[in-house]
């Protein structure tokens, strides 16, 4: 049976939603990335409605005036665990999305989010800080324009959180040198130049093409 499914073209999505729709409650952790269309990354997303484990990695499809209904409504609707999302592809590029207001965010215990930008400007500008249920987060870190407050904020009001990831492009020692002279100097702390997509390709076959993975 399959369990875990990756899907990064139009042309394995629609073969995947066209002959295994009986599979598809059974499957419990979902990669969708690549060139997935939105829509049929939510037409995959309600198949799959048993999901613990989302990876929703997505491109974002021009400037959208609004959020894509269907596809917030189908993230809303699934009872993960486990997230890591690009929220550049759900939500329009020039809104800040505030996470606790979307029901999806509040269940959640390990979320990881692909953009840097969530930790830049305003502290309080997503709410990450009040998603007090996490375990483990994972974010990017960029020194020159991530906010050290918010970091702060995060480590000080996420009483249940055990492990803070920060992703990096700039050298690793370099951001733990910052993150000491910012004052954070935390034993959650763990940085790490490791690319999320890593995690799935360890999934995957030698053959790029494959897509579901029978366990």
């Amino acid at each position: 049976m399959y369990r875990t499914v990756i899907l990064t073209s139009e042309f394995q999505a629609r073969g995947f939603i066209d002959s295994r729709p009986l599979a598809s409650a059974k499957v419990k952790s979902l990669c969708l990335g690549g060139t997935l269309q939105l829509m049929t990354a939510a037409h995959i997303i309600e198949l799959c409605q048993s999901i613990d484990d989302l990876a929703l990695w997505v491109l974002p499809e021009g400037d959208m005036p609004n959020v894509p209904a269907c596809l917030l409504t189908a993230l809303n609707r699934l009872s993960l665990s486990r997230l890591s999302v690009r929220l550049s592809a759900i939500f329009c590029r020039t809104a800040t999305p505030y996470l606790p207001s979307i029901p999806l965010f509040g269940k959640v215990t390990h979320l990881e989010l692909l953009e840097g930008w969530v930790l830049w400007g305003f502290p309080q500008a997503t709410g990450i800080h009040q998603l007090t249920q996490l375990t483990h987060l994972s974010l990017r870190v960029v020194a020159r324009q991530t906010a050290p407050a918010l970091l702060q904020m995060i480590l000080t009001e996420c009483a249940s959180l055990e492990v803070l990831v920060l992703r990096v492009i700039d050298g690793v020692e370099d951001i733990e040198a910052w993150l000491k002279v910012k004052g954070l100097d935390d034993p959650r702390i763990m940085v790490t130049a490791t690319d999320p997509h890593n995690f799935w390709d360890c999934l995957t076959s030698d053959d790029s093409e494959t897509t579901t993975i029978a366990l």
